[in-house]
């Protein structure tokens, strides 16, 4: 029966908590003895210092003159196969361009027979020569393949302009043809009634 009560005072000191053990308590008045531990001395290590690689990276100099001719003699190599593999295609742009020039040209004669109708009451001029004031620049229109102005022959790159049956006209755009020149467009006037 008579136990005795537990103290409750761990106040022994810092070291004293420092080694309980969590949970535990030290009886009263118990002081740890302080332990001294000797001073480590690290070996001295020697500086580090930064040393240049073993190898050099090579700076770029200026390249030698047979270099150059070579790197020249490959970019013309290909520049000349790009220029022989599309120069069909090249061709076939640069026709479809002429002709499209010449259909124009045919709308352009059209637009100045119209005006001179709706200036002459209606009435169609019998000759192309008629129609060249109110032409652009009041010329005919460039042939694309000749750059000359437009003979109204009906030579390649030319139109050629004809009145028509009813007091009408009728404009033809020529191109070139295997043999002889292709019409590449036919364009009509309205009769002389109907314009007004």
């Amino acid at each position: 029966m008579g136990q005795a009560p537990e103290s409750t005072n761990t106040a022994a000191g810092p070291e004293a908590g420092a080694a309980a053990a969590p949970g535990r308590r030290l009886p009263a008045g118990l002081k740890l003895p302080a332990v001294k531990l000797p001073a480590l001395k690290l070996p001295k290590l020697p500086a580090l210092k930064l040393q240049k690689p073993a190898f050099r990276v090579p700076r770029p100099g200026r390249p030698a003159l047979a270099d150059l001719v070579c790197a020249a003699g490959a970019a013309s190599l290909v520049l000349s196969v790009l220029f022989v593999v599309n120069a069909p295609e090249l061709d076939r742009l640069q026709a479809r361009s002429n002709e499209e020039k010449i259909v124009a040209n045919a709308a352009t004669l059209q637009l100045a027979a119209e005006t001179y109708a709706a200036l002459n009451g209606g009435r169609y001029p019998r000759d192309v020569i008629e129609l060249l004031p109110l032409l652009p620049e009041g010329a005919a229109p460039r042939n694309p393949y000749t750059d000359e102005p437009t003979m109204f022959r009906g030579m390649a790159g030319d139109l050629t302009y004809r009145p028509a049956a009813g007091g009408s006209y009728v404009i033809e755009a020529w191109g070139r043809g295997a043999a002889r020149p292709q019409r590449l467009a036919m364009l009509r006037g309205s009769a002389p009634s109907a314009a007004h």
